[in-house]
């Protein structure tokens, strides 16, 4: 990727040195928006690399407009019956610790049609903000869109039952009164939007199209706005303390006795925040919500749908990502455990089979876990805590790569003392 950094790193002045913690999307956001604020940054994360974990294989999708959360009263409903099924898509295994019974008491309070309005509104007013966004910085890097597999692809939901037509009927006149332009399609419809559904289309009851969603490859997305941002890196070091006094934190300490030293410090390594926030005495309800994804090779082109696809049923989404076919699916909630259960993987790769037969090569399949970190309501946090110069962007829960700019320039606008462009009242840390 080729970025003209003597150009971005043009500065004036520079409002003091911010040390970001975390280096996947939301870190990398993150570090790009303030540097571009006029901060010197400087990024801290124990893996190697940028991206390395729940950033690196994701969905890839930008859903810019289908925004609903998972907390709604069709989930309460139907959380009953994915628990008991041993094939379904949802998945729970209860932690002993009282930070995942709030979580999950917060959810459940969260599955109103109140709270879903009011979360779809925040989401959608900081999801057009990141379209914004994401498009001004890949125009200012001036990077090859084809070498970060960004393409507007549009995105089809498919449906498998009919009873659920009511209740998305409601949300997309909702969301339409929010600027949000969708199509319900029959199934028809949506083999006429995606033909290559062709092959499962006894299935489908109908679709919510959105004709302006996008794709992007969420790890070369992020090295890029790591290396355009032109902070300092520090990676493969683990931050363990925080030293504090006066009321701010002075610095923070890694796992080798390094203190990092700074006038504001950001943790945006999602669901590690908490083991942060623990050690002044903090907590933020964040759960990880466990996905998993296959890489495929391409076998026929003509096979693999152009149109990003959503199964809701399933749980699973289709996307083409440059020249791979990534399939990622399933929300667990089984506590911090990155194993993959050869279970699922085989059960990705059967839908895929099911839905586009004779698209991929089974024997060119990179397997992958993530943690999605989740807030209750699918609002992310992003403000002050603690202290005066601690700041958070995390919980973005499966939008992360879709809020992460916008995100971002919200926390830049905050740390200047600025108002932010949208309202932030459903993203607080307090």
């Amino acid at each position: 990727m080729n970025v003209d950094l003597d150009k971005l790193n043009q500065k004036t002045d520079t409002l003091g040195h911010v040390c970001v913690v975390g280096a996947g999307i939301v870190g990398a956001t993150s570090a790009y928006a303030l540097s571009r604020a006029g901060w010197s940054v400087t990024i801290v994360d124990q893996e190697l690399g940028p991206a390395h974990q729940t950033s690196q294989a994701n969905g890839g999708q930008l859903s810019y407009s289908y925004v609903e959360p998972l907390a709604t009263p069709y989930a309460l409903t139907r959380i009953p019956l994915w628990l008991l099924s041993k094939n379904s898509p949802i998945k729970w295994a209860p932690q002993f610790s009282i930070l995942h019974f709030r979580w999950l008491l917060a959810f459940v309070l969260a599955c109103n049609t109140k709270q879903v309005k009011r979360s779809t509104v925040a989401l959608m007013a900081l999801s057009g903000l990141s379209r914004e966004v994401l498009h001004q910085w890949l125009s200012e890097t001036g990077v090859n869109l084809d070498e970060i597999g960004f393409r507007r692809s549009g995105k089809l939901v498919i449906f498998r039952d009919n009873q659920q037509l009511k209740s998305v009927k409601e949300q997309v006149a909702f969301q339409e009164k929010h600027g949000c332009k969708q199509k319900i399609l029959d199934k028809q419809g949506c083999l006429l939007a995606e033909p290559t559904l062709r092959q499962d289309a006894g299935a489908i009851a109908f679709g919510v199209y959105t004709e302006s969603e996008e794709v992007v490859n969420c790890a070369k997305l992020t090295e890029l706005l790591v290396a355009a941002s032109g902070a300092r890196t520090i990676f493969g070091k683990q931050v363990v303390n925080f030293n504090a006094s006066q009321g701010k934190i002075q610095s923070i300490e890694l796992k080798d006795g390094d203190l990092i030293e700074a006038d504001q410090f950001v943790l945006s390594g999602g669901n590690g925040v908490n083991q942060m926030l623990e050690k002044l005495g903090k907590s933020l309800l964040i759960e990880p919500i466990k996905g998993y994804s296959i890489d495929f090779a391409i076998k026929n082109m003509e096979a693999v749908p152009s149109t990003c696809i959503t199964d809701q049923s399933r749980k699973v989404v289709f996307a083409r990502i440059g020249n791979r076919f990534r399939v990622a699916g399933f929300a667990e909630i089984v506590g911090d455990s990155l194993e993959i259960p050869r279970g699922r993987i085989d059960s990705l790769a059967a839908d895929t089979e099911a839905l586009f037969p004779g698209a991929i090569d089974q024997n060119d399949a990179i397997p992958w876990a993530g943690l999605r970190p989740a807030s209750p309501t699918g609002c992310p946090y992003i403000g002050n805590i603690a202290h005066e110069n601690l700041w958070v962007n995390a919980g973005h829960g499966a939008l992360g790569l879709t809020l992460a700019p916008g995100s971002a320039k919200v926390l830049a606008f905050m740390m200047k003392g600025e108002v932010p462009p949208i309202n932030v009242d459903n993203f607080s840390c307090q």
